[in-house]
C-alpha cells in the first residue's frame, strides 16, 4: 500500500511539474496571445495532449509550434518566403490587385493594401494553396501529386472568394464555374477573369440541397456537364456535408468527378464526409497536416483535418 501511495505521489508530482512548465511556456508567449481566452485554450490543448499520448504522437510538430509561437489556425511556419507581393491600385475600378504568375488577382473595394498583402502571404506562403511542389503539412491544399486538376477539366470552385486556385489553373482547364454567395466579391472576380471570360461562368448563389432564387444544387448547376471530367472544390463554411449528402444521385451519375472538400469547419465533418464518399464507392485521402479552427467551438481532440479528396479509381 505504501508503494502505491508513493507511486501515486510521484505521478502527481510529475503532472504538476508538467502543468507548471506548460504555464511557463504559455506566459513566455503571452504577447502573441491577444486575449486571456487564447491562453486558456492553449493551456487546455497542451494539457489534453499531455494525458493522451496516442493523439499527441500524431501532432508532435503542431504541439511544438504551439509551445513556441502560440495559437494559430495553421500551426506551421510559412512554407515559402516569397517577396511581399506588390499591391497595385487600379484607379479605373477602385480595386487593389497583385500579380500571380503574370495574371492580375483583384480584391474587393473594401480591402485595403495591407489586407491584400496579408491574405496573399497567407494563401501562397503559409497555406501553399496552389502547391508549387510543397505538399507536407499543408492542410488547406486541394491537390496532391496524384490528385490534381488535369488538362481540359471543368473546375467547379464552390465558395471561391478571390479564386486563387482557379486563376492558377485557368490556362489548363476547359471551363471554370466560380460560385460565390457574397456579392461583394463579384466585381473583383469579373475583373480578375476578364481575359478568360469565354471559359468562366459566374454564379452568385449558395450551393445547397435545394434550388431557389439564392441557392442552387450541384445537379442543376452542372446539368450541361453530363460527359465532362469534373473537379469540384468546396469551401462553404461547414455546409459541405449537407451538399454531398443531398447530391448522392448526381455523384453516382458522374463517376469521372473528383472532389476536394474542406473538413475543418465542424468537429466531425472529416469522419462524416469520409464515410459518405466511401459509401458512394469513392477512394478517399486527406491533405497532410492539421488545423485549429478557432472560429468554431474547439473541443477535444482540437486538431482537425483540413481537406478530404475523393476520387474513383
Amino acid at each position: 500500500m505504501c508503494f502505491l501511495r508513493n507511486l501515486f505521489a510521484l505521478w502527481r508530482c510529475d503532472i504538476y511539474k508538467d502543468i507548471a512548465e506548460l504555464k511557463f511556456q504559455i506566459n513566455l508567449n503571452a504577447e502573441k496571445l491577444s486575449h486571456v481566452d487564447d491562453r486558456e485554450l492553449l493551456f487546455e490543448i497542451l494539457m489534453y495532449h499531455e494525458v493522451h499520448a496516442d493523439e499527441a504522437n500524431m501532432v508532435q510538430e503542431e504541439l511544438k509550434f504551439l509551445k513556441q509561437y502560440g495559437l494559430s489556425i495553421f500551426p506551421y511556419l510559412a512554407k515559402k518566403q516569397n517577396p511581399i507581393p506588390e499591391v497595385i491600385y487600379d484607379k479605373d475600378n477602385g480595386m487593389y490587385y497583385v500579380t500571380h504568375n503574370g495574371k492580375r488577382l483583384y480584391f474587393p473595394t473594401y480591402y485595403d493594401s495591407n489586407r491584400v498583402k496579408m491574405v496573399c502571404s497567407r494563401l501562397i506562403d503559409k497555406e501553399s494553396i496552389t502547391g508549387d511542389g510543397i505538399l507536407e503539412k499543408c492542410p488547406h491544399q486541394y491537390q496532391s501529386e496524384t490528385f490534381k486538376i488535369e488538362e481540359g477539366d471543368v473546375l467547379v470552385d464552390v465558395g471561391c472568394a478571390e479564386a486563387l486556385l482557379s486563376l492558377d489553373v485557368i490556362d489548363k482547364v476547359g471551363k471554370v464555374y466560380l460560385i460565390e454567395s457574397d456579392l461583394r466579391w463579384m466585381p473583383a472576380l469579373i475583373e480578375t477573369f476578364a481575359p478568360y471570360k469565354d471559359k468562366v461562368v459566374f454564379v452568385n448563389k449558395l450551393v445547397t440541397n435545394a434550388d431557389s432564387d439564392t441557392t442552387i444544387t450541384l445537379a442543376t448547376l452542372l446539368k450541361n456537364e453530363q460527359n465532362s471530367s469534373l473537379f469540384i472544390k468546396m469551401d462553404i463554411e461547414g455546409y459541405e456535408t449537407q451538399v454531398i449528402e443531398s447530391s448522392k444521385n448526381f455523384i453516382m451519375k458522374h463517376p469521372k468527378t473528383k472532389f476536394a472538400c474542406c473538413t475543418y469547419h465542424k468537429a466531425n465533418d472529416a469522419k462524416i464526409l469520409e464515410k459518405m464518399f466511401q459509401e458512394y464507392g469513392y477512394e478517399t485521402e486527406f491533405s497532410d497536416g492539421f488545423m485549429l479552427f478557432r472560429l468554431d467551438n474547439l473541443t477535444p481532440p482540437y486538431f482537425r483535418k483540413g481537406v478530404i479528396r475523393a476520387y474513383k479509381k
